[in-house]
């Protein structure tokens, strides 16, 4: 471990120090490379100028809990003093502060709830926001909540951005004042490798990924000797622990200890793998590595090139981590852990071609995830600290507009504002729809079975088949009167408890030992969160009515009223439907809650409701009594062509019920018909050709003479004349039949008609005294088909439009059979008649041949 005083970041000490004493300038932006120092050294450089007054701490935002922990560890022995003394560090159900501590270590969703506590941060002088690259959405919340607060009540705080590949541009304009201080660091050539997978040549299938990183770890064994760590970066837990089993079977990792880093570890295990030993070591671990914490005496790393990633998941209306393809930039900072001592080895276990069409960096979590939880903190700062706090960079409208609509379904907010229950469900550090879960719970005596409920619904699958197997659906953990299908997943969850999730024992059984091995975990904290929180947890079997009362509290959005009895198909808040899973073991109801609800793309894109309860429309009234109306709105019934006046009655957008009742509105009438009838489904028998060139002549006269101020009719316009044909109509027997010129003749004054007539006439007289119809066209001039004899003595086309449009005329023969087009008449009977008199009179003797 270098000495503090050789690290790189301390040649921008000076200007550091100078900063924090000069009120001009409350922010700084600290860029320097990982391995650089600023992690640990910054904090203490503040800690030292003596900016902090009495009682005053600083607070460095940390993304990762093991990192909060291991640097805050490092600082103290730096110092010379105890952890938990003058240097702590705070993360998710660990406190390791006290009253005398003046610098604490903390991650971002800790730095939020301590902000929600105290809005004022009365007793903090200054924040430090390290990797801030990363754009965790807790990491911008505070940042934007810190600035509002500093320019409307605390200009004396201080607040300093660190990153090791910051983009200064926007953050400057959005932390001004602010010194931008860069430290160059130290970092040796790093010489990148591809390695692509094998297929075993048998069932093509793809090694996995453990398999190829033992190939990339038995190559650079080879390559480093007994010299240097080997660091392997895996997704999850699961993938670490199948590497560090492939590897111990290898001849080559004799000699070298084998350790895993990873946040579910324990503080000795995690210290283990990053202290210095005799024995060479491959450490496999998380993107914990990858910023953040400097591991030393890494030679070499090995990158799967994946990562666990938070990102919303719609299924369920929360956000989850998924397993996805890391980015450039994260491969960048994984392959520099490999140059800190010297020059090193970074192996990629995917192909170099692939490397280029991979995301340039991660999209920040603003842009990916559901912002309830967010959200409900922003209505917290406005209520209690009076801020106007300004995003850094602002989310999509649709999805603050859906975190807004989740709140206001869970109770949280009303018109806008934070209500009592919102602000208790505030001081639960999880998503809000499990706080309002928990705390229905504890009304409904059902702590223990909703903390389960909540770890299931966050996490995998227990039953490892059902979904998709036909053959075995679990029945074994089925009940008849079972009012949600969380009932047999706690059943199957207890049986796996009963044999300490062991994988053997719970496999024939088809349940995931694994998952409830999890889900255990995660019960735990929901219940000790509930403890904190003063929740009365029930020692008694809770009923299943009360745990159904409890799911439908925290899912009222995803409630589903079935089409039509027996079709399991339901109608779904937000204007879908979706369909009851096949294997769902409670028999449809008329009302249910789906805690999950998957896009399924097939032939054609469907909804499936799993993890269904059965709810009642009385537990709606007694739970959301504000969130019933009673309407009325028309509906066309396309099996008797009508039109019907509804009475509904509706939970917010869904409707429960409806019946007839009266007569519909109509001006509605007419817009509903008017619609089928642009569809095509229904039919205006007198909507003829006339009916067609009318609509023509009036366009085509406003644009050939726009002095006379014809108004012109657009598809919008034709949209409206269909309509005023339909008023007075609520069925298409009424319709069918119904004359459409009255409707016509309404958009043009009588004076207009008359110049319609005669600028634009419908047909051109003859001088033998019939007529001939004109057809218009808007994109090429009119035109008049008539036999040739009828235009003898005519030398010129006739004109429309005051002459100043030629009419096109079409010559036929006796026979009415085209013979020539023209549009120069006069022209005609000097060229081309005497050949068409020659071949025609033959023809057609008894008639006039001049």
């Amino acid at each position: 471990m270098p000495a503090p005083a050789a690290l790189p970041i301390f040649e921008i000490r000076d200007a550091v120090v100078s900063c924090l004493h000069d009120p001009k300038v409350p922010n700084m932006l600290i860029k320097a490379p990982t391995g650089s120092g600023k992690s640990t050294q910054v904090p203490q450089f503040v800690l030292d100028a003596g900016i902090l007054k009495d009682g005053q701490r600083c607070i460095v935002l940390q993304p990762r809990r093991i990192a909060a922990r291991m640097l805050a560890q490092r600082v103290a022995k730096e110092r010379g003093a105890k952890l938990g003394g003058e240097v702590g560090y705070q993360v998710r159900f660990d406190n390791v502060t006290s009253r005398d501590t003046r610098l604490i270590y903390v991650t971002e969703g800790v730095m939020l709830r301590l902000l929600m506590e105290d809005p004022e941060l009365a007793k903090v002088g200054c924040i430090v926001i390290d990797e801030f690259h990363e754009r965790h959405l807790d990491g911008d919340l505070v940042l934007a909540w810190a600035i509002a607060l500093q320019r409307a009540r605390r200009p004396d705080l201080k607040i300093i951005v660190m990153s090791a590949t910051l983009t200064p541009g926007p953050l400057t304009e959005f932390m001004e004042p602010v010194e931008l201080l860069e430290s160059q660091g130290r970092t040796f050539p790093v010489q990148v490798r591809y390695q692509t997978p094998n297929r075993n040549a048998r069932t093509n299938e793809i090694e996995p990924v453990w398999e190829q990183a033992a190939r990339a770890c038995e190559a650079l064994a080879g390559e480093l000797g007994s010299s240097g760590d080997i660091l392997v970066f895996m997704p999850g837990a699961f993938e670490i622990r199948k590497t560090m089993m492939t590897l111990q079977g290898r001849s080559f990792a004799k000699g070298r200890r084998i350790v895993a880093l990873h946040g579910e570890l324990s503080p000795q295990d995690q210290d283990a793998a990053v202290t210095p030993g005799e024995q060479p070591k491959i450490i496999v671990s998380t993107n914990v590595a990858e910023t953040s914490l400097t591991i030393e005496g890494v030679r070499a790393v090995v990158d799967a090139g994946l990562a666990r990633i938070a990102s919303y998941d719609p299924r369920r209306g929360i956000n989850t981590l998924t397993i996805q393809k890391i980015s450039r930039a994260s491969a960048e900072q994984r392959a520099g852990r490999a140059g800190r001592l010297g020059p090193g080895i970074a192996v990629r276990l995917w192909a170099e071609r692939e490397h280029i069409h991979r995301a340039e960096s991660e999209a920040p979590e603003i842009q990916r995830l559901e912002l309830g939880e967010a959200l409900l903190a922003l209505h917290v700062a406005s209520d209690k600290a009076k801020l106007n706090i300004q995003w850094f960079e602002r989310p999509a409208e649709a999805a603050l507009g859906r975190a807004e609509g989740l709140l206001q379904d869970l109770g949280a907010i009303a018109q806008g504002k934070l209500t009592s229950i919102g602000m208790k469900m505030s001081a639960f550090p999880t998503h809000p729809r499990f706080a309002r879960m928990l705390m229905a719970a504890s009304e409904n005596g059902c702590v223990r079975e909703a903390a389960l409920c909540a770890a299931m619904a966050q996490g995998r699958d227990i039953l490892m088949v059902g979904k998709n197997n036909a053959s075995h659906k679990n029945e074994d953990f089925w009940e008849p009167g079972d009012l949600t299908e969380f009932q047999a997943l706690i059943r199957a969850f207890i049986r796996a408890e009963a044999m300490n999730f062991d994988p053997q024992a719970c496999i024939p059984l088809n349940v995931h030992a694994m998952a409830c091995r999890e889900a255990a975990r995660s019960y735990d904290q929901f219940l000790r969160l509930s403890q904190r929180a003063g929740l009365v947890i029930n020692d008694e079997v809770a009923s299943a009515e009360s745990l159904a009362k409890t799911l439908l509290a925290a899912f009222s959005d995803h409630l589903g009223v079935e089409t039509s009895s027996g079709s399991r198909i339901y109608r779904v808040a937000g204007g879908y439907s979706g369909n009851l899973a096949k294997d769902a073991h409670i028999k449809p109801p008329r009302l249910l809650v789906a805690s999950e609800i998957t896009e399924v793309q097939g032939k054609a894109l469907t909804v499936q409701l799993n993890l269904v309860t059965k709810v009642e429309e009385e537990w709606l009234r007694e739970l959301f009594p504000d969130d019933f109306n009673v309407g009325k709105r028309a509906q066309y019934d396309a099996v008797n062509r009508r039109v019907m006046n509804l009475e509904e009655v509706r939970f917010r957008s869904l409707v429960l019920s409806s019946r007839e009742k009266g007569e519909p509105d109509h001006n509605t009438a007419a817009t509903l018909l008017a619609d089928e009838v642009i569809a095509g489904r229904l039919t205006l028998t007198l909507w003829n050709e006339r009916v067609e060139q009318w609509i023509t002549r009036v366009n085509c006269l406003a644009k050939w003479m726009p002095d006379l101020e014809i108004p012109p009719i657009t598809e919008e316009d034709r949209r409206i004349i269909i309509e005023q044909v339909c008023h007075g109509a609520t069925a298409y027997r009424q319709l069918k039949d119904k004359d459409v010129f009255p409707a016509l003749h309404q958009w043009l004054s009588h004076a207009q008609r008359d110049l319609l007539e005669s600028y634009a006439p419908e047909r051109l007289n003859l001088k033998n005294g019939k007529s001939a119809r004109i057809v218009y066209d808007e994109k090429q001039p009119p035109s008049v088909s008539v036999v040739l004899q009828q235009m003898y003595d005519v030398n010129e086309n006739p004109k429309v439009a005051s002459g100043r449009v030629t009419v096109t005329v079409h010559l036929l023969s006796p026979a009415q059979r085209p013979i020539q087009t023209t549009g120069d008449i006069g022209r005609f009977w000097k060229e081309s008649y005497p050949a068409v008199r020659t071949q025609l009179r033959g023809r057609y003797p008894r008639h006039e041949w001049r």
